[in-house]
């Protein structure tokens, strides 16, 4: 019965974290409104010319650079992007929630990329530069960033640009807009030739809901399903079993004069304190699995927070209690049906 509760946990935790993670990434994190992105890189000065446009409240420089980064004989093909240290609209965010800070020098790169490097802080990596000369340089890991999508580096967009010894140029314009004034925006940004598209953040969060998110939720509710169904399975084979094992006894108490209510309440007594016995080891079991599941689970393209809300430990536990009482329901009729002259003359 407490497996019964685990794994209608591991299954409900699968909706908790999908939606945990829409709210760290397109909330905390990507903050932006839309994005600017440029057919090819564009001096800083941009920027400037970008936040005059109409509706634009802010507006922040985004520099990415192609690399091939190796450690041993691992290596992997990333993106380095470099931002502003204070940057409030495209921000990284780490496993406690918290903006982090780049540092002036050095890179950064995400967990799951130091992982699959064998690569941590004060290591040094070597970097080839897939942009500009092309050159191959050694830089030291200086910190690493719980991310969720993807693998990448990290850098302060002033570092990055000594790196590449060159003028500061930018990729993209991560803006904050006017809601009121978008339509505006859209038009001054069509007449802009250098302009080679905008990525509207919110246009993004519905792709995303409608393929990943929906996907995921709709197997989670497939999943939750067949637990709430293996639960009812689990707590009826059980009051069956109890049933066959006590009916002579139960029958005996029946003919000393005990009345059905009476019969029936001893032997589902015995089936509610196992179900609420069950409950607390059932989370454990359920939480330990869903850490077994975000563990095994995660990958370069997408991983997920350990993330499970306490409604969810509630709603399984409804679910066996209630498993337990439909199991009741079909116990008691069996009880009424019980032929007392049939079971007493049983052989033990």
């Amino acid at each position: 019965m407490a497996l019964a509760t685990a794994i209608l946990v591991v299954s409900l935790f699968t909706r908790d974290t999908m939606e945990q993670l829409i709210d760290v990434t397109y909330f905390l994190a990507d903050r932006q409104d839309a994005t600017i992105g440029f057919s090819e890189k564009r001096i800083k000065n941009v920027v400037e010319q970008v936040n005059r446009l109409p509706g634009v409240l802010a507006a922040e420089p985004f520099r990415e650079v192609p690399v091939r980064i190796r450690y041993g004989n691992v290596e992997r093909r990333v993106t380095i992007s470099g931002r502003p240290a204070d940057a409030d609209l495209r921000r990284l965010i780490d496993v406690d929630l918290r903006p982090v800070v780049l540092p002036e020098t050095g890179l950064a790169i995400s967990s799951m990329l130091g992982h699959i490097l064998g690569v941590g802080v004060g290591d040094t990596v070597e970097v080839d530069l897939l942009e500009g000369a092309r050159r191959t340089v050694t830089i030291p890991i200086v910190a690493t960033v719980e991310d969720y999508f993807g693998i990448r580096g990290m850098m302060d967009i002033e570092a990055l640009r000594k790196l590449m010894r060159e003028a500061p140029v930018v990729n993209s314009v991560n803006l904050s807009l006017d809601e009121k004034r978008k339509e505006d925006f859209y038009a001054a940004v069509k007449s802009m030739p250098t302009v080679g598209g905008v990525a509207l953040q919110r246009v993004s969060l519905a792709n995303f809901r409608k393929t990943v998110a929906l996907l995921v939720t709709t197997m989670a509710s497939i999943y939750t399903g067949l637990a709430a169904v293996i639960a009812f399975g689990v707590v009826y084979n059980n009051a069956r079993i109890s049933l066959s094992e006590r009916a002579r006894e139960l029958a005996s108490l029946r003919v000393l004069g005990f009345t059905r209510g009476e019969v029936l309440r001893i032997l589902l007594l015995e089936l509610a304190i196992l179900t609420l016995v069950a409950q607390p080891p059932g989370w454990v079991m359920g939480y330990g699995l869903a850490w077994v599941m975000k563990t095994n689970l995660a990958g370069e393209l997408m991983r997920v927070r350990l993330v499970v809300e306490h409604s969810t430990y509630v709603v399984a536990t409804c679910v066996v209690v209630l498993a337990a009482i439909a199991s009741a329901a079909v116990i008691r009729e069996r009880i009424d049906k019980l032929d007392l002259v049939a079971v007493l003359k049983t052989r033990d």
